[in-house]
């Protein structure tokens, strides 16, 4: 019987300050959600993934999930102010890794919060772009 490769724990090089375990979503923002959500189910057929609420909607794209964030109604005004787009790291411990980027000069746009499900916080690369560091509650990640 052939042996099964087990998953890799990380996908970052060795020598990473922040291991990433994977890529765990991808997210656009939108000023009208309901429209841009129906928009991917009818043109994709889409289903409803984890998270779906006027504020925030996963979409089940397994293995990296889809998702809106519909800026216009967040609860909160920091969570407006979004770049058009973002991609989700897994790492561990995301407190630990907003530690490491402010040790290392990088811009934090968002400290780390706790959700339901994850813990999040947002960074930005040197042109600006905007990285979310994602740790979801159940362990999983990808």
């Amino acid at each position: 019987m052939p042996r099964r490769k087990s998953r890799p724990t990380t996908i970052s090089s060795q020598r990473a300050l922040i291991p990433v375990r994977a890529l765990d979503f991808v997210m656009y923002n939108t000023k009208d959600i309901r429209r841009t959500r129906a928009f991917y189910q009818k043109l994709f057929g889409f289903r409803r993934g984890h998270e779906w609420n006027e504020f925030w909607s996963e979409f089940a794209t397994e293995p990296l999930t889809f998702c809106l964030n519909g800026v216009s109604k967040s609860p909160d005004p920091k969570w407006n102010w979004f770049g058009p787009a973002c991609v989700a790291l897994a790492v561990d411990d995301v407190p630990a890794a907003v530690a490491k980027c402010r040790k290392h000069r990088v811009k934090v746009l968002i400290p780390p919060v706790e959700t339901r499900v994850c813990w999040m916080a947002w960074i930005a690369d040197p042109a600006g772009n905007r990285i979310c560091l994602h740790s979801r509650k159940d362990g999983t990640a990808g």
